[in-house]
């Protein structure tokens, strides 16, 4: 994948924290008097599943808040692949002030740093997986206090097409990640003479 394509990719990501909303839009809130209107049966389960429900909606609820910012990772992305075509021409242009200028930038720059991508990348993607795991234990909790009418109509939502989004843009940031660090180590290779 060269870099025209790569900067593509990454500006094409989709928009991760407008997935989370409407995620939690669509999923079960905690469950009280006045909540879940759009799911009635949760009012008629037991006060037990009610309460264990509950419990891990609020770890559920943490485990988002942690994500709420996985838009940022594809800022990074989208900012290293501008950088990386702007190494490549001065590159190109034999302009090794500024060659190094970016090369220490987006080697040691705080926010830039591949370094620093991949952990929040490493970072998102365990999140994203604790809250899919978490997510499936509460689906399964509520499954099993609703009416099968109620449990079919339930995993009809879509909450659960916006958490496969947050899921597949987790695997595409590592893909890219790759791509990146790959042209990067390349650009490097050739600014310092190397072949």
């Amino acid at each position: 994948m060269d870099l025209r394509e790569l900067k593509k990719e990454t500006s094409a990501l989709p928009d991760l924290s407008e997935h989370l909303q409407k995620f939690q839009q669509s999923w079960v809130k905690p469950i009280r008097a006045n909540t879940n209107k759009n799911l009635p049966f949760l009012q008629n389960i037991s006060e037990k599943r009610k309460q264990e429900i509950n419990d891990n909606l609020f770890a559920f609820q943490q485990k988002l808040k942690e994500i709420g910012s996985a838009q940022v990772v594809n800022q990074k992305l989208q900012e290293y692949a501008r950088y990386l075509i702007e190494l490549k021409l001065t590159t190109l242009n034999g302009n090794k002030n500024k060659a190094s200028y970016i090369t220490k930038l987006l080697l040691q720059d705080e926010f830039l740093s591949i370094t620093s991508l991949i952990h929040d990348i490493k970072y998102l993607e365990k999140n994203i997986k604790s809250a899919t795991y978490r997510y499936s234990h509460i689906n399964d909790l509520v499954q099993k206090g609703a009416p099968l009418e109620e449990a079919v109509q339930f995993m009809h939502l879509p909450h659960k097409n916006h958490l496969q989004a947050l899921l597949s843009t987790s695997r595409k940031q590592k893909t890219l990640v790759k791509h990146l660090g790959e042209h990067f180590i390349s650009l490097v290779k050739i600014t310092r003479g190397k072949k």
